[in-house]
């Protein structure tokens, strides 16, 4: 019975009935999606593509666009926020808790910031940077992936890591903020520690 309501649930949604989502996903700005084959999401998936919004300066518009391929599987409790542009890769993998944003509340650097004075709530969205995950990656578990980054084909980032800046192709990056710590020999056809990499 469950898989006829995710069937409705996506043909509600998408227009579509091939998507697994479960039914208690909270999405906005469905328009601005467009989502691959094989899709699977679990529980209390939030995806937000956010056109408008009303701080006391005046409102913002945006035109976002959440760009999602093929084979991509999330866990339970991935939040997905979207102002501008985020693009996930085929065969893309994600734990639990898992949070991906292209803005901020807030403006923090630069001319016109934001008061501590004035609730986050109320504060500006910043826009303008792109979150890209290329092909077969791989979020562990309370992942973060911050404004600007890209995530290169096959890395793996490990649990409770927040990416603050890109991480190279064929590479575990891990911590806060997350560093890389392997990459992948592919003569060797294995993972090496950084450490060896600089040493030859």
């Amino acid at each position: 019975m469950s898989h006829l309501k995710m069937k409705f649930f996506s043909l509600y949604h998408f227009h579509r009935t091939d998507l697994r989502i479960d039914l208690s996903a909270h999405l906005r700005g469905e328009k601005y999606m467009q989502i691959g084959r094989h899709f699977c999401a679990g529980r209390g998936l939030c995806m937000e593509a956010i056109d408008e919004w009303k701080p006391p300066q005046g409102v913002q518009r945006f035109h976002p666009s959440i760009v999602i391929g093929d084979n991509v599987n999330l866990s339970d409790y991935v939040h997905i926020g979207c102002v501008n542009k985020i693009i996930i890769g085929d065969f893309v993998l994600m734990g639990s808790k898992i949070y991906i944003t292209d803005h901020n509340h807030g403006v923090y650097k630069g001319t016109n910031q934001d008061s501590p004075d004035l609730p986050p709530i109320r504060r500006q969205l910043t826009a303008g940077q792109a979150v890209i995950i290329e092909n077969n990656v791989w979020l562990g578990d309370n992942v973060v992936v911050m404004p600007g980054v890209t995530i290169g084909h096959g890395s793996i980032i490990g649990s409770l890591s927040v990416v603050t800046h890109d991480v190279p192709p064929e590479c575990i990056a891990v911590g806060s903020p997350a560093r890389v710590i392997k990459y992948w020999n592919d003569a060797r056809q294995m993972w090496e520690n950084v450490n060896q990499k600089i040493q030859k």
